[in-house]
């Protein structure tokens, strides 16, 4: 009997554990869908499930919420609505995931940020996400902007 309770409370554990915290293989598919789905598919409804309160991205300078990290997102693919995004490699560690990721697209639409001519442009870069109770809580996302920009025509190529 003893031994009963004890593997059911073992297990009652583990399930609380899970619920708590998704753990790696979980986080990693849930920092890959930032990436495929709402970046490169403008799925920006799938936030409510993968970030987490009080969620900050950080770049750039300073730091972002939600609704300016998706704000500048919507833009990006106003700008390039044929954007293509690949995860090409994911690492997870604790409470950080790793993703290396590359895209490309063609600037069609003039926006505050970009002109519009019609380039195609491919640029890879990296964001780490933390994660708590399994959803994101922070972002930091460093790119090739010297790149994109010459690829654009911003600045000369050499």
């Amino acid at each position: 009997m003893r031994k009963l309770l004890l593997t059911g409370l073992t297990a009652a554990t583990l399930v609380l554990s899970a619920a708590v915290s998704a753990g790696p293989v979980e986080d990693k598919l849930t920092a890959s869908r930032v990436l495929l789905e709402k970046m490169g598919q403008g799925k920006f409804e799938i936030s409510d499930e993968i970030y987490g309160p009080g969620f900050v991205a950080h770049g750039f300078g300073r730091d972002y919420s939600l609704e300016e990290d998706n704000a500048s997102g919507r833009a990006l693919r106003a700008a390039f609505p044929d954007l293509k995004v690949a995860v090409d490699r994911t690492v997870a560690e604790g409470d950080l995931v790793a993703v290396h990721w590359s895209s490309s697209g063609s600037n069609s639409v003039k926006t505050e940020s970009f002109p519009g001519n019609g380039k195609t442009v491919a640029i890879d870069g990296m964001t780490f996400f933390r994660f708590k109770d399994g959803r994101i809580v922070e972002e930091w996302t460093t790119y090739d902007n010297l790149s994109l920009m010459k690829q654009l025509g911003m600045l000369p190529a050499k």
